[in-house]
């Protein structure tokens, strides 16, 4: 049986339960492991297995906001009450500390945008012109929210998840007549 394989389960069984909990863990394993049975790199293969999927299942678990998150205003327009909005998403990295608080609105036009200009979704970028041009957004609150789209979609790309290219401005552009919401956003307030 291999000692390194013996030592990675035993240091996944030290990360998932708590000191007193996992020395009786490991040392039932050390009884069984004790048999020089060929059955014993089976259970070694399952029990790796077991615990891996289980680290993974507890890495995938969303804390719940605090208080202080569900009052602190929306960073991008500051409307009073938030959501915690993921920029690391929690599909690809679990729960994670790299985050803003966004209103409900904001929140979703983060998703919409990011959508548009990833997955090319048609439904999210006319969900996202219709809002821009809508009148009831202002462009500091807008650029705000596209600003930490793009960081994100460039923190992708970087590390090659999506395709490159996604966060440049012609492309953004394109998919989101940008120059046409800040000329129309300076003719409203000129």
């Amino acid at each position: 049986m291999s000692e390194e394989r013996k030592q990675a389960l035993y240091q996944l069984i030290r990360e998932l339960y708590r000191e007193k909990q996992a020395g009786e863990i490991i040392e039932s394993f050390e009884k069984v492991f004790a048999d020089e049975s060929e059955d014993v790199e089976a259970v070694l293969d399952h029990w790796l297995d077991f615990y891996r999927l289980q680290k993974y299942r507890r890495s995938k678990v969303r804390r719940r906001p605090t208080y202080r998150e569900r009052v602190t205003a929306c960073s991008a327009c500051g409307y009073p009450a938030s959501h915690r909005h993921h920029l690391w998403d929690i599909a690809m990295h679990g729960e994670n500390r790299v985050t803003i608080q966004l209103c409900a609105n904001c929140h979703e036009l983060h998703h919409l945008m990011y959508n548009a200009l990833v997955r090319d979704s048609e439904y999210s970028r006319k969900l996202v012109l219709h809002v821009l041009f809508s009148g009831k957004i202002s462009a500091d609150t807008a650029e705000k929210i596209l600003g930490w789209c793009l960081a994100t979609v460039r923190y992708e790309a970087n590390n090659g998840w999506i395709e490159q290219g996604r966060d440049l401005p012609a492309w953004v552009e394109n998919q989101l007549h940008w120059t046409d919401f800040i000329k129309q956003q300076s003719a409203e307030r000129g």
